[in-house]
């Protein structure tokens, strides 16, 4: 639905050209943010557009579920709408949202507890969110790396909500220490304090599964 929304206005010829390298890009979205928030309705789906997939892919990994995850970015974006006369000028918007991404995420997962310990055990850390397997990976890395992506989801639900959160966004998303701390309104050195420990009970659980079933627990996170 969003991804519908987004394409509606993009023959408007007064558009703004997407930046083509990402030295621009915050410039770009800083753009699109003052605009939205003057009541640019195109603005806002040029916001949606160059921000969705991560915020599924955010989705998808907090939830374990492509649903869920379809329906917590029509909820993020959604609260983005309402809450955003109250976005400070000079604040990272994509901070911000990403933290929305997060509470969303919380709010769902409560929503359905009873069944979220089944559905962790399915997420997919692949092809669905771009990352493509190396065509020149040799058969058996490959597997070994297979192996142990399915170790690492099921090792997921030890982990308590806010290392969750942590790691998914420094470890499997990519985002540096200090914009993990922005999205999550914390600081550098608790996120690094979350990232550790979270690693540590991945490897501690994997470790002990790989020696019941005999998988390589080695583990690099």
């Amino acid at each position: 639905m969003v991804a519908e929304m987004a394409h509606v206005f993009l023959a408007n010829a007064n558009d703004i050209p997407a930046p083509a390298d990402e030295e621009n890009r915050a410039d770009y979205l800083t753009i699109l943010v003052t605009r939205a928030r003057a009541g640019d309705a195109l603005a806002f789906e040029r916001i949606m557009l160059a921000t969705e997939q991560r915020v599924v892919s955010i989705a998808w990994r907090m939830l374990g579920n492509s649903d869920d995850a379809q329906d917590a970015a029509q909820e993020v974006y959604l609260r983005v709408f309402k809450y955003l006369a109250r976005f400070r000028t000079g604040e990272d918007f994509r901070g911000w949202l990403y933290r929305i991404t997060i509470n969303v995420c919380h709010d769902l997962a409560r929503r359905k507890r009873s069944t979220m310990t089944t559905r962790l055990s399915e997420i997919d850390f692949g092809e669905e969110h771009g990352a493509v397997e190396d065509p020149g990976t040799d058969p058996e890395t490959r597997t070994l790396r297979q192996q142990q992506l399915a170790l690492v989801r099921r090792a997921l639900h030890v982990l308590s909500k806010k290392e969750r959160a942590a790691l998914v966004l420094r470890d499997l998303e990519g985002l540096s220490t200090e914009e993990v701390a922005r999205a999550l309104g914390s600081r550098p050195v608790t996120v690094r304090s979350q990232v550790s420990s979270a690693r540590a009970k991945i490897r501690t659980y994997c470790e002990r599964l790989s020696r019941r079933g005999g998988h390589d627990g080695k583990i690099e996170l």
